[in-house]
Formats: C-alpha cells, structure tokens, sequence
C-alpha cells in the first residue's frame, strides 16, 4: 500500500491511497499430494484512519506523478480534520486449486490480507501575505 504525499497531508487536499497487489502461485507437497493454488486479487478496502472507508471495489488505484499529488482519484480521500491517521488496505483474493496437475477447480470463499497500517500526518496550512522578505524583516511571519 502507498499514500500521496506521505508521511504528510494536507487538511482538505485529496490525498492519494493505492495497493500494488498481483496474482500470485503457490506449489507444495501435502500428505503426499502435489498441490497448486493459484490467487488473484479481486477487490480492495481503503480504511483511511478517520472513521472512514471505501469498498469493497475492483480498482486498486494507481501511483500519481509528484506534480499531480491533490488531484482526485477513485481512491483518494480528503481529511476534514488534523491528526495522526493509521491508514491501511485489505485486499481480498480469490483462488483456484489443482491437486497433482488435475484440473483447476474454484476455491469456495476469499482470503482477506490487511496491508500493516501506514501512519500518515494531516496538517493545515496557512498563508499570509507579507511586504517584506526575511533579510528585510528578520522578525516577519515565518522567518
């Protein structure tokens, strides 16, 4: 899982949250039995840390460039108030087996994987506008 920008936020900026997740194969012996599962991710639950969520959906989201890090996304979510949110994704896969090379058959039921929690920062920003720099006025707002 990834967030855009991270560690940091701000305060009513959509802040990018997405999951790279892949299909994956699992081959091994059991009692004597070659097995095979194969899985693939099939849905996503975005828990933003604030008492919110989004899914479960089929779109993972996807990284933004740097220059576009606010914009909105399917899965991007905007913070309405400042502090410290654990933000995390559980994706869910669903699967298939064979048993010594045998046909694949459909597993009943997903697999649910929770992503650890990803502190991330909310802040609020404030401008002001000011007739000096800070070699004019070393005293001046944010010098």
């Amino acid at each position: 899982m990834s967030v855009q920008p991270s560690p940091h936020t701000l305060i009513g900026a959509h802040t990018n949250v997405y999951v790279e997740a892949s299909s994956q194969v699992f081959e091994m012996e059991l009692l004597g039995q070659s097995i095979r599962i194969e899985v693939e991710p099939t849905e996503y639950t975005f828990n933003y840390g604030d008492g919110t969520s989004y899914g479960p959906v089929s779109t993972p989201g996807g990284p933004l460039p740097e220059a576009r890090w606010g914009e909105q996304t399917a899965t991007s979510h905007m913070y309405s108030q400042t502090g410290d949110f654990p933000v995390s994704v559980t994706t869910f896969f669903s699967g298939e087996y064979s048993v010594n090379g045998g046909p694949m058959i459909p597993m009943d039921g997903r697999a649910e994987v929770e992503s650890p929690a990803q502190g991330l920062s909310v802040w609020r920003s404030e401008s002001r506008s000011v007739a000096d720099n800070c070699l004019v006025n070393p005293a001046g707002i944010g010098c």
